[in-house]
C-alpha cells in the first residue's frame, strides 16, 4: 500500500493552491488503530463517554505536523502524546479546523522519513440521538411499554472522526483493535470476533474510574469491558459497533463456512428467519462467484430502529433498517420479502467491492454502489430463482436511469468530489443504477465467464488496497485479450470511458434502406425536453434482432466518432417485410427510433404474436395499442407507467374520459385473466411476478374506471375496516400494507363506503387480499390511519359515511409537500408541525361544511397538538438511496407489506 500512498501524496502536492485543500496531506499514513471506548447507556447521565485512541503511524517525509480528523468531543490536549522508537516528541500547539475537521498536531521537531511512531489522543462527550456517527437509538418495548436505548454507528462517509480521532479518508486503510465498555446488562459486537471481556477498566491510564465516575455515577462493578480481535485492514468508514440488549439467532451451520446471526428486538426477533436463511446462501454463493473467499470468521447482521439508510455494508458487522431485515411471512408482503432479499445480498456484495477493495476516493463510489446493486440481482436470482430478478431488475434499474438521466441536470456516474459536504450528493440513483446498469453491460459484452476471471484477478490483485475505474478497465482488457479480445480492436477503458464520464445517454435513428438490406445510424445524446446542445457521443454495443432469424447477431460496436458528422452504414439480414430490433436484449441504457416503416413492421408483429419480440425489447418500445394482447408484467409495467403520464396531463381536461375508455380497452383482457378485483383474493400467492401483475392490473382498473373494478375494491376497503385491529398486526411491519381500496375510498368522488359502522366481526376468508394496515404512525403519538378514519364507536355511524373527501384533502395535502427524495430530506420540524396544522385546519374546513339540522357539527376535529413526525426513511441514498413514495396509499393488497416507514421521531 506504500507506493499507493506515496502517488497520493505527490497528486495532492501537485494541485495548485487551495486545491486539495479537503484531503489530509498524507504526510504519515497510519497502519494500526487500538480504540479504547468507554459508554453510559443512561439518558440520566447525558450518554457520558470516555475514550482514547493510539494509532501506529509511519512518516512518509519529514514533517513538523500530524494532520487527522476529528469531531463532536473533547480531546485531552495535555494528554496527547507521540512516541518515536527512540524518543518521545512534544505537542507544541493543537488546532481543531471546524470546516474540514482537521486536527493538527504541532510538534517540537520533524518525523524522520519511514520512521513509526505511536500517537495517544485521549477524548470523552455526550452521545447525540442522531443518525451518524455513533449514536442513540430508541424503541418502545411492547412487553414492559419501557424505552429501551441502544448505541449504534454509522460512518459512511466522513463520520467515523465523529466515534474517534481518525485518518478519515478511505485510501486510509488501517486494521482496528477495539475495546468497549459498556453497562452490564447489555452486549457490545464489533467488526470482529469477541476475544475476551475483563471487569478491568481498559482505560484507566488515562480515565482513571474515579475520573469517570462523576460522569458516570456508578460503580465500576456495574460494567464490562469486551476486547474484540484485530480486524484485517479497512478504510474507516467501515468501523462499526453495536451494544444494546438484542436478541440474536444462529443461521443454520451448513450454509456458510462463516457463522452468521440476526440481531434484533425482542419484540421482532420472530421475523429474522428468512434473513438467517437467505444471508448465509447468498454469502457462500458470492464466494463461487467471485471465487475469493469470504475473508473474516463471522457475519452479523443487525435490524436497527432508528436508521438512516436502507443498510450499511461495515465489513463482519452489517446494520440495517428494520424494514430491510425483518420479515414475518404471516404479516409482510411478498414484495417486502423481495426488498429484503435484494438488500442483504446487496451488502454481502459489498464485502468484496468496498471492504476488499476500496476506491481510493469517493468520486468512484459508483464502483462500489454499481456493482452492489448489480451483485444484488445476481444473489438473489440465485437463490430465488423464480422470481427473475436479473431480469425484473435490469428492467427497473434501465428505466429509471432512461428518465433520470435524460435531463441536462444529470451527472456522470464518475464525478468529481471537491468537497466532503458534496459525498452525500452522490449517494443517488446514478450512481447506484446506472452503475448497476454499465456493470451488466460490461458483463454482456464481454462475456460472463471472462468477466468473472477478470473480477477475480482484481480483486486479489487489490486485496485489502484501493483501487479506481481505470485499474479494473486494466483487468478486464486483459482478461478479454485473454480470448481473443472486443471486435475492432476496442479495449474497456475506451469503451467505459464514454459511459461513466459523460452524463446522459445516446439516442439511436436507425434509417433502414428497404432496397439492400443496410440501414444508417446516427447518435446524439437524448435529452427529455429535446432542447440544447450537446458534442457528447458514446462507444454504444449494438445488439440487434432481425425477424425470423434463428440467432441474433454478435454484438457489433458504434464507436464514438461514427453517426455524429454523418450516418453510419449497418449491414442486415431483415427482409423488407420483416422487422428488426436495436437493444433487444437491453445490453446498454439508451433509445432508439426507427423510420416509419419499420414501427409499423413491428407494431403489426406485435399485434399477430408479441411472443415473437423478447420481452426486454418489449419493455422499451411502449408501443401502446399492442398492450391489449400483453400479458406479461415487465412489458404491461413499462406500458401503463407510461401511459400514465399522458393520464396525468389529461386528468383535468374534458379528454380523460376518452383516455380512461382507450385504457379500459387495452386492460380488460390482461385484467380478465389474472383475476384483478374481483376473485377476492391473490390468485397465485407463491410467485412474486404474477402477484405484481395482479396488483397491477387491478390498480390500473380502478384508475381507469373498468366496470365492476371500483366496486369490488370498495367492498374489499368495507371487510378490512372492520377487521379488528390486535397483536397480530401490531409488530414493526407497519405501515404502507396499500392497497387499492383505500385509494378508491378516499378518492373524491368515489362510491362510499358504506356499513362501516358495525361492530367490527372477524374478517371473511376474502379478506387476507386487503389485510394490510394503513399504519403511517408515530411512536409516541401511536394513532393508526385506522383510528384517523374511526375516532370512537360512538362517532362511526355519524363521521364515516361520505368524508371519503374529507380525509382525501388532507392525504393530499400530505402528497402535495413530497415529490422528491431530496423534499422529504430538508423537512424540517417546523415544517412538520406545520404539516400538521394545515391537515387539521382541512379537517374543520371540510367539517364546517357537513352541519346537522340543528346547525352543529357532525365531526369533532383533532387536536393540533398531535403532530405529524419524520421518518429516518428520508435519507439521501439508494436502499440506501432510492426514492420511497412513502405516502402513497394505494400499491397492492399487501404488496408493500413492510413499510419504509420507520418509528423513528
Amino acid at each position: 500500500m506504500g507506493w499507493c500512498l506515496a502517488l497520493f501524496a505527490l497528486a495532492v502536492l501537485q494541485l495548485s493552491s487551495g486545491a486539495g485543500d479537503y484531503q489530509l496531506p498524507a504526510d504519515v499514513t497510519p497502519s494500526h488503530y487500538d480504540v479504547k471506548l468507554a459508554y453510559d447507556l443512561d439518558p440520566a447521565t447525558n450518554y457520558s463517554y470516555f475514550g482514547v485512541v493510539d494509532i501506529m503511524l509511519v512518516a512518509n517525509k519529514p514533517t513538523s505536523k500530524i494532520v487527522l480528523h476529528a469531531q463532536d468531543y473533547s480531546i485531552v490536549n495535555e494528554k496527547i502524546a507521540l512516541k518515536g522508537q527512540n524518543h518521545q516528541y512534544r505537542v507544541m500547539g493543537v488546532h481543531l479546523n471546524d470546516t474540514y475537521n482537521f486536527l493538527t498536531l504541532d510538534l517540537d521537531r520533524p518525523l524522520k522519513e519511514d520512521s513509526i511512531y505511536k500517537l495517544t489522543v485521549p477524548f470523552y462527550g455526550n452521545l447525540q440521538i442522531g443518525l451518524d456517527g455513533v449514536y442513540i437509538s430508541s424503541y418502545v418495548n411492547k412487553k414492559s411499554k419501557k424505552t429501551e436505548y441502544l448505541i449504534a454507528t454509522q460512518f459512511e462517509a466522513t463520520s467515523a472522526r465523529k466515534g474517534f480521532p481518525c485518518f478519515d479518508e478511505p485510501i486510509y486503510k488501517s486494521t482496528f483493535s477495539i475495546n468497549i465498555g459498556h453497562n452490564k446488562q447489555f452486549t457490545a459486537v464489533s467488526n470482529m470476533p469477541l476475544e475476551a471481556s475483563s471487569n478491568e477498566n481498559s482505560l484507566e491510564d488515562y480515565w482513571p474510574w474515579e475520573v469517570m465516575r462523576k460522569s458516570f455515577k456508578k460503580d465500576s462493578s456495574d460494567f464490562v469491558w469486551d476486547q474484540f480481535e484485530k480486524s484485517v485492514p479497512m478504510s474507516t468508514y467501515l468501523v462499526a459497533f453495536v451494544v444494546s440488549s438484542f436478541s440474536y439467532v444462529d443461521s443454520p451451520r451448513e450454509l456458510s463456512k462463516a457463522k452468521f446471526k440476526i440481531w434484533a428486538r425482542d419484540d421482532a426477533i420472530d421475523q429474522t428467519e428468512y434473513a438467517a436463511t437467505i444471508g448465509p446462501k447468498v454469502l457462500t454463493y458470492f464466494e463461487k462467484f467471485f471465487d475469493v473467499p469470504f475473508p473474516l470468521p463471522k457475519q452479523d447482521m443487525f435490524a436497527i430502529p432508528d436508521f438512516s439508510a436502507g443498510a450499511m455494508e461495515n465489513w463482519g458487522l452489517i446494520t440495517y433498517r428494520e424494514t430491510a431485515l425483518l420479515y414475518d411471512k404471516d404479516q409482510s408482503s411478498f414484495v417486502n420479502k423481495e426488498r429484503v432479499a435484494e438488500v442483504i445480498a446487496h451488502e454481502l456484495a459489498h464485502q468484496w467491492f468496498g471492504n476488499l477493495v476500496t476506491m481510493k476516493w469517493w468520486s468512484d463510489l459508483w464502483l462500489n454502489e454499481g456493482f452492489a446493486t448489480f451483485m444484488a440481482s445476481v444473489g438473489t436470482d440465485e437463490v430465488e430463482p423464480s422470481w427473475s430478478a436479473r431480469q425484473s431488475h435490469a428492467v427497473s434499474n434501465a428505466m429509471t436511469v432512461l428518465t433520470l438521466d435524460s435531463l441536462e441536470s444529470s451527472h456522470p456516474v464518475s464525478v468529481a468530489i471537491d468537497n466532503p459536504s458534496r459525498i452525500s450528493e452522490i449517494f443517488d440513483a446514478i450512481s447506484y443504477l446506472k452503475g448497476a446498469a454499465l456493470i451488466r453491460m460490461m458483463t454482456m459484452f464481454l462475456g460472463e465467464d471472462v468477466f468473472r476471471q477478470a473480477l477475480h484477478n482484481y480483486l486479489i490483485k487489490y486485496s485489502y488496497k484501493n483501487a479506481e475505474q481505470d485499474d479494473l478497465w486494466a483487468e478486464l482488457t486483459r482478461a478479454t485479450q485473454q480470448h481473443g479480445g472486443l471486435t475492432r480492436n476496442v479495449t474497456v477503458k475506451q469503451v467505459m470511458d464514454t459511459w461513466t464520464k459523460q452524463t446522459g445517454y445516446p439516442i439511436l435513428t436507425v434509417s433502414r434502406d428497404y432496397g439492400d438490406q443496410s440501414l444508417t445510424i446516427s447518435q446524439k445524446r437524448y435529452l427529455s425536453l429535446g432542447t440544447g446542445s450537446t458534442l457528447s457521443s458514446w462507444w454504444v454495443p449494438l445488439s440487434v434482432l432481425c425477424q425470423g432469424e434463428p440467432e441474433p447477431q454478435t454484438v457489433q460496436w458504434l464507436a464514438d466518432d461514427e453517426g455524429v458528422d454523418q450516418e453510419y452504414r449497418y449491414e442486415h439480414g431483415a427482409a423488407p417485410d420483416q422487422w428488426l430490433i436495436f437493444n433487444y436484449d437491453m445490453i446498454a441504457p439508451y433509445r432508439v427510433n426507427y423510420d416509419e416503416r419499420n414501427w409499423k413492421l413491428l407494431t403489426a408483429g406485435l399485434r399477430r404474436d408479441s411472443g415473437t419480440v423478447p420481452v426486454l425489447a418489449r419493455v422499451q418500445l411502449l408501443l401502446a395499442t399492442y398492450l391489449q394482447n400483453e400479458s406479461e408484467y415487465l412489458p404491461l409495467s413499462t406500458g401503463l407507467g407510461a401511459l400514465s403520464k399522458i393520464g396525468h396531463v389529461l386528468k383535468r381536461s374534458p379528454h380523460y374520459g376518452a383516455y380512461q375508455k382507450y385504457v379500459r380497452k387495452l386492460i380488460r383482457k390482461a385484467y380478465e385473466k389474472v383475476g384483478g378485483l374481483a376473485v377476492k383474493e391473490i390468485v397465485n400467492g407463491d410467485d412474486l411476478n404474477s402477484v405484481k401483475l395482479q396488483v397491477l392490473m387491478s390498480d390500473a382498473a380502478c384508475a381507469a374506471k373498468l366496470p365492476g373494478a371500483e366496486e369490488n375494491a370498495i367492498e374489499l376497503f368495507q371487510e378490512w375496516m372492520n377487521y379488528p385491529p390486535g397483536p397480530a398486526l401490531d409488530g414493526v411491519l407497519r405501515g404502507r400494507e396499500a392497497w387499492v381500496g383505500a385509494r378508491v375510498a378516499l378518492r373524491p368522488g368515489a362510491p362510499a363506503p358504506r356499513q362501516l359502522g358495525r361492530r367490527a366481526r372477524p374478517p371473511a376468508a376474502s379478506t387476507s387480499l386487503l389485510a394490510g394496515r394503513l399504519d403511517t404512525v408515530s411512536r409516541s403519538g401511536g394513532r393508526t390511519l385506522r383510528q384517523f378514519w374511526q375516532p370512537s364507536p360512538r362517532r362511526r355511524s355519524a363521521t364515516i359515511l361520505n368524508h371519503g373527501r374529507r380525509l382525501g384533502t388532507i392525504i393530499k395535502i400530505l402528497l402535495d409537500q413530497f415529490t422528491t427524495q431530496k423534499d422529504l430530506d430538508e423537512r424540517t420540524p417546523s415544517t412538520w408541525r406545520r404539516l400538521g396544522c394545515q391537515c387539521h385546519k382541512a379537517w374543520r374546513r371540510r367539517a364546517s361544511t357537513s352541519r346537522g339540522s340543528s346547525g352543529t357539527r357532525r365531526w369533532s376535529s383533532p387536536s393540533c397538538g398531535s403532530t405529524l413526525r419524520k421518518s429516518s426513511v428520508y435519507s439521501a441514498r439508494y436502499h440506501r438511496g432510492q426514492t420511497h413514495p412513502q405516502f402513497h396509499f394505494v400499491k397492492s393488497f399487501r404488496l408493500h407489506g413492510q413499510s419504509n416507514l420507520n418509528d423513528k421521531t
